[in-house]
């Protein structure tokens, strides 16, 4: 790994929160109200990380009308739970003030638009730790990981070089080598090692307190 990494770029569902039972309920709510019938028949987790638009339209065959229909009773639903559902992982309030010690400067790049991923982290006391938050377009324009990223990269003037992205997809170490960055890869969200490992990530953790190893304590690691 680089050993000029200044900045730290976090995924949002599946690295540091498990949001799994808020989005499903959210789903849910929002293909009943669009009557679909036999709604969702495969595990939420296999979704999440995905851009909504891309959800509504590939899971579900809605169309375009349709699919920003469902996006907004979605949204409306899910800000009503206040993140009733979702958890912060496992010792993530202990892994992102060590590396802020550290001296290093955190994000998030996220495909939950901006406004909605700075709520959840406001929400869930988080969001002190970050020095900024780069989520998807509220439209269709910016929803892809690599275009988050390298919204980020532009927002907060940083240098791919001096960067690194974590996360719980493959699009997560795609998006980060695209940019130019290195990315480490967490298994304990809801992307399967088999995934992350095809992608080729820097690194691949089990735990979230693992990153700390890698980024403080790197000798510990080994």
């Amino acid at each position: 790994m680089r050993s000029e990494i200044q900045n730290v770029l976090f995924d949002l569902d599946g690295t540091l929160v498990d949001s799994s039972h808020t989005i499903g309920m959210s789903i849910d709510f929002a293909l009943e109200r669009m009557a679909v019938e036999n709604a969702r028949d495969k595990p939420i987790e296999s979704m999440i990380g995905r851009p909504l638009l891309d959800i509504f339209h590939h899971e579900f065959k809605m169309t375009d009308d349709q699919a920003y229909q469902a996006i907004d009773i979605y949204r409306d639903y899910y800000d009503s739970l206040n993140q009733q559902g979702t958890d912060v992982y496992e010792s993530i309030r202990d892994v992102l003030p060590a590396l802020q010690k550290a001296g290093y400067r955190l994000f998030v790049a996220t495909v939950k638009p901006t406004p909605i991923a700075d709520k959840v982290l406001k929400d869930l006391d988080l969001r002190s730790c970050f020095d900024g938050v780069s989520g998807a377009s509220m439209g269709p324009k910016r929803r892809d990981k690599s275009s988050i990223i390298a919204h980020a990269v532009k927002t907060f003037g940083l240098d791919p070089v001096q960067s690194i992205m974590i996360g719980d997809r493959d699009q997560d170490i795609l998006g980060a080598r695209e940019n130019g960055m290195e990315a480490i890869g967490v298994t304990y969200g809801f992307g399967s090692r088999e995934e992350l490992s095809s992608a080729d990530p820097a690194h691949l953790v089990d735990h979230s307190e693992q990153i700390i190893n890698l980024l403080v304590n790197p000798d510990a690691a080994e």
